[in-house]
């Protein structure tokens, strides 16, 4: 294996380690003052959680070199991606610390402004921010801004598969991202040499083609210039760094945690002969830079600040209720403020009064009625990623096979030709760093478009889509927003291997957040992806297979939008509502003509917020429900529909609402496809039996 020297600048004696790096005595004093206030911070913080004054708190005492070096090397616009132990990081940066206690003491991030503060909120799954900083730091370069990205992780998140996605994300596109990994032996309980077999994180970034510093972690002068030579490389075009700061953190890894149970006394003691403050008080005092008298003083002054921002934060009032519903979407979705209404009235409240601003408003459709052209589902979505590029720089694709293949289906056909290399990224294998580096391009500007090749495929990405996509705009109140679509070719019917025919959607719907939209029509398709791209929310658009080329039909040439959360009556009747959607609606068309009743057909469209006024408005019209859906039907969009309209419109019902669904198993390999294909045949008959039931 390669050998990489840790580098020292003090010796565990405050002496130098070779020559002198010539640092300003200002910035020496600041090392020394910074640390200082994130371990009496630490403390503090420790016995507010032992008191139930905070929540869980993970402790970082001994780690203070690492974050206050490295973060005051860091220039303004230079964008950090925190994982949950970067207090010191967040200190040196300028957060003021009654933000940074408000979050542990459970409350919303209000005043964490991401952006003001250029600090992402602390990050809970493991290694998932990594993607999200080699997404920011693309995002920046192409954008033509000279900020650099910096993301922390400790030791254990190396196993995760997020950092070897973004590593090589970043490795492939060159960002100008440092990746600062504190290792500190151990991931809760479980100790280096059971994490990897490398006998050194820096050496992981040999297989990524990027550089790699290993740095006494204890030492805050060397992490300074360590992270500063980091920082240069980036900014020059010289690439991503990986960073190894050997460090050890003092305490357990969180305050639920007994560090007794994995490491012994002995092995904390030779650490604490390497604690950075007592090293950096003894070289500072070496230059007459700091006396026993000043120390005190500067520990006195920072009791003060602690205790101020203590006060604080435990003065303030907590939001009221409707709080708890807020910066979830750009607008709250009018069923969310039904939800919080009936929560008000069973505690005797007043209900919360929104403005016609503050939820979403569902309009009409408004195709234009000029010019049209022919096109199959296929070419309406190419058309749309082609117009939409073409009107705002800030839209580019990504995804595997999209560029130079224009994508398995051809959606992508013409793109990287038009808009070159840059905006149509051909992305290496890896779903979840398909959509975390979208995630992190979005926060830098950008509106990416991720394309999941197979709809089987989206389950590598399942955390960044439900853990950061669909929550991030409200775990920063509103602060950051993520105007990205996730797009893939959904459910059946096409004869294909396991894991290329799956209807994942009802995954998505549940997951706080995220819009989920599937067209089934070529006009509805150019005028959903147009509006789910101008969205500030998040959007899955599922893209029927089935219907790629199913069918042509005149679709307007002008640029126009379809209102998301909008179902369209696809055929009028009185005595059945049918409500389906995607691959479904063809289907259901067909067994509803060959009805002799008169058939309601709604084509849901937007299957999260889905159209709650128009479906009821429909049953209460029809009598009789009946609900299509090619997926399982255990918790699935059917049962959705079902369950709110038996809520909503039981009165209305003159017999038990119906589903047709598939079956809860696995879809079936493709010469036995049809067993399990929902055809006309079995409309026909749910169709027959609910107009009699």
């Amino acid at each position: 294996m390669a050998d990489i020297e840790m580098r020292q600048t003090l010796n565990e004696d405050g002496e130098l380690v070779g020559d002198d790096p010539g640092l300003d005595t200002e910035l020496l004093k600041r090392l020394y003052r910074t640390m200082v206030l994130t371990r009496a911070l630490d403390r503090r913080m420790l016995a507010l959680q032992r008191q139930g004054r905070i929540g869980t708190y993970p402790m970082l005492e001994g780690q203070e070199a690492v974050q206050v070096g490295s973060a005051l090397a860091l220039r303004a616009d230079d964008f950090i991606f925190p994982s949950y132990r970067e207090h010191g990081v967040q200190i040196a940066r300028g957060l003021p610390l009654e933000v940074l206690m408000a979050y542990w003491r459970g409350r919303p991030n209000s005043d964490w402004d991401v952006l003001k503060y250029r600090q992402g909120i602390v990050t809970v799954p493991i290694a998932s921010q990594i993607p999200h900083a080699v997404g920011y730091a693309y995002g920046a370069r192409l954008l033509d801004e000279p900020a650099v990205s910096i993301v922390y992780f400790g030791d254990g998140a190396t196993s995760e598969s997020d950092f070897h996605a973004g590593m090589n994300f970043a490795g492939v596109w060159k960002t100008p991202t440092v990746f600062l990994c504190s290792n500190n032996h151990y991931a809760i309980s479980v100790p280096y040499h059971k994490q990897t077999a490398s006998e050194t994180v820096a050496q992981k970034a040999i297989a990524y083609g990027m550089e790699s510093i290993r740095v006494d972690g204890m030492d805050p002068i060397a992490m300074y210039l360590a992270t500063t030579e980091s920082l240069e490389r980036a900014r020059s075009g010289g690439g991503p760094t990986l960073i190894e700061a050997v460090t050890y953190r003092y305490g357990a890894h969180a305050t639920a945690d007994d560090a007794r149970l994995y490491r012994d006394e002995d092995e904390e003691e030779q650490w604490r002969t390497k604690d950075p403050i007592p090293r950096m008080e003894r070289y500072l005092n070496s230059r007459d830079l700091l006396d026993m008298d000043g120390a005190e003083k500067i520990r006195a002054e920072i009791g003060t600040e602690v205790d101020a921002a203590i006060e604080a934060v435990e003065r303030a009032p907590l939001p009221g209720r409707d709080d708890a519903i807020r910066n979830a979407f750009s607008r709250i979705p009018h069923h969310v403020v039904d939800q919080l209404h009936d929560f008000q009235a069973a505690k005797g409240e007043s209900p919360t009064v929104f403005s016609a601003d503050e939820t979403w408003e569902i309009g009409n459709d408004q195709i234009p009625s000029g010019e049209t052209t022919e096109m199959t589902m296929a070419d309406a979505i190419n058309t749309t990623l082609h117009e939409a590029m073409g009107d705002d720089p800030s839209v580019l694709v990504l995804g595997e096979d999209i560029g130079q293949a224009g994508g398995v289906f051809r959606i992508t056909n013409g793109l990287i030709e038009k808009f070159g290399e840059d905006r149509v990224i051909d992305t290496p294998l890896n779903e979840s760093g398909i959509v975390g580096t979208a995630v992190g391009m979005a926060m830098a500007g950008l509106r990416p478009i991720a394309e999941i090749q197979f709809d089987g495929f989206v389950y590598p990405a399942f955390d960044q889509i439900v853990s950061h996509l669909g929550r991030m705009r409200y775990r920063t109140r509103g602060y950051v927003t993520l105007p990205v679509v996730v797009r893939w070719p959904n459910g059946a019917g096409i004869g294909a291997h396991e894991h290329h025919c799956d209807s994942p959607e009802a995954y998505f719907a549940h997951a706080p957040g995220i819009v989920v939209i599937c067209p089934s029509t070529p006009t509805d398709a150019k005028g959903l992806l147009t509006a789910a791209i101008l969205s500030d929310d998040p959007v899955v658009f599922l893209e029927p297979k089935v219907l790629y080329r199913a069918f042509r039909e005149e679709v307007p040439t002008d640029k126009y939008t379809i209102p998301i959360g909008s179902a369209r009556i696809r055929t009028e009747g009185d005595d059945l509502t049918l409500v389906t959607y995607g691959g479904m609606v063809p289907v259901c068309l067909r067994a509803a003509k060959a009805s002799d009743a008169s058939i309601e057909v709604i084509d849901l469209r937007t299957l999260f917020p889905w159209d709650r006024e128009t479906v009821i408005s429909s049953v209460e019209k029809t009598g009789r429900l009946l609900v299509v859906q090619e997926p399982q039907g255990t918790a699935s969009i059917s049962s959705d529909v079902a369950a709110v309209v038996a809520q909503e419109a039981m009165y209305s019902l003159e017999c038990p609402i119906q589903r047709v669904t598939g079956f809860d198993s696995p879809w079936p390999q493709f010469a036995i496809e049809g067993h399990a294909l929902i055809d006309d045949e079995r409309v026909s008959s749910a169709i027959a039996s609910t107009l009699v039931g």
